[in-house]
């Protein structure tokens, strides 16, 4: 009984083997590359532009092979890299800080995503009803605020700016939900202020009944919002193929910032988001998030609002970034391939 058992497993494995490929030297390196909204963040639209012209991400499907996955938020990454689900997560100041603190992640801010609160830039608003329950900050106490997810980079600011008043996470009732719906959610009086991204500013100013109480750059300053960030021993292990993607991103990125590709830039993200045109107007002009032109991101700026949320208590400790984790050479050797400088 035991050989022929022993005959029938050996059969098994060998079929499950023979059935399963193995990965080559030369296969392209995959990279998941976590997103929660765009066309913020650029991820989701990357893959369609790599589609559309593959001479501006040559590399791709090559030596790596890059996918958006999408999440509620900057914070549900943290588990999703520490399990290798991720190779690329995009995380806020904030939710970094908890990938090193509580997850014990050994990795590198590598790329800048977006930035907000800088002059001339947008901003991320606050918004409550101008007839609601909200005339100031200090009325928020007892009221319901959406959130798209706890510890992402809108709910830290938005925390920050509260925290500075007094007012603690049980002084009010977090609501988590999707960006989509936190205009109608509070339309139908379900929350009381939520947070609002730039494709639907112009339906509230259009609307006429909402007012902005604080911004995200007011409660914190200028932000780097949002940065890619990499395992450590991801990046030493497939770094050759990453400077490709690198170079690959850069370009991508500088596409649709330029403005001779705007009507298909704008086409593209109508395409991915699925949102109307008019609502992506703003898109990949000054009135959306800064994007740095060669993907570095303003690690001066995360590390400010790192220390800012240990000492009003929304992270348990502060994280010095740099240099332990700062990478920046992806990006800087990408750059030098691309402009020679």
């Amino acid at each position: 009984m035991f050989r022929t058992m022993t005959g029938a497993v050996a059969a098994v494995l060998l079929a499950l083997v023979c059935a399963v490929s193995p990965a080559r030297a030369d296969d392209p390196v995959k990279i998941h590359i976590g997103w929660a909204q765009a066309p913020g963040h650029l991820a989701p639209l990357l893959d369609e532009l790599a589609q559309k012209h593959p001479e501006v991400m040559p590399h791709q499907g090559k030596t790596y092979a890059a996918e958006a996955v999408r999440f509620g938020g900057s914070t549900p990454q943290i588990s999703a890299m520490a399990v290798g689900e991720l190779e690329i997560a995009a995380f806020a100041p904030s939710s970094l800080a908890l990938a090193i603190i509580n997850a014990h992640l050994d990795v590198r801010i590598v790329s800048d995503v977006e930035q907000d609160g800088r002059p001339g830039h947008y901003d991320e608003p606050y918004v409550v009803l101008k007839d609601g329950p909200i005339k100031t900050i200090d009325d928020i106490k007892g009221k319901r605020v959406a959130t798209n997810a706890i510890g992402s980079a809108s709910d830290n600011a938005m925390r920050i700016m509260l925290r500075k008043h007094g007012i603690q996470d049980g002084d009010f009732t977090t609501v988590e939900v999707n960006f989509a719906n936190m205009l109608p959610m509070l339309e139908e009086n379900k929350v009381d202020m939520i947070g609002a991204m730039p494709q639907y500013l112009h339906q509230i100013a259009e609307a006429g009944k909402y007012r902005t109480i604080y911004t995200a750059g007011q409660a914190r300053g200028p932000a780097q919002t949002i940065a890619w960030v990499m395992r450590a021993d991801f990046i030493k292990a497939h770094r050759p193929a990453l400077i490709d993607f690198f170079e690959d991103h850069i370009r991508g990125v500088r596409w649709f910032l330029d403005r001779k590709n705007r009507d298909e830039a704008l086409a593209i993200a109508v395409d991915v988001t699925k949102q109307k045109p008019e609502d992506l107007a703003y898109a990949f002009t000054d009135e959306d998030f800064y994007r740095s032109p060669d993907c570095v991101p303003d690690v001066a700026a995360a590390q400010r609002e790192i220390d800012e949320s240990a000492k009003l208590g929304l992270l348990p400790q502060a994280v010095k970034l740099s240099p332990d984790y700062v990478d920046l050479s992806l990006v800087k050797e990408a750059k030098l391939r691309i402009d020679g400088k």
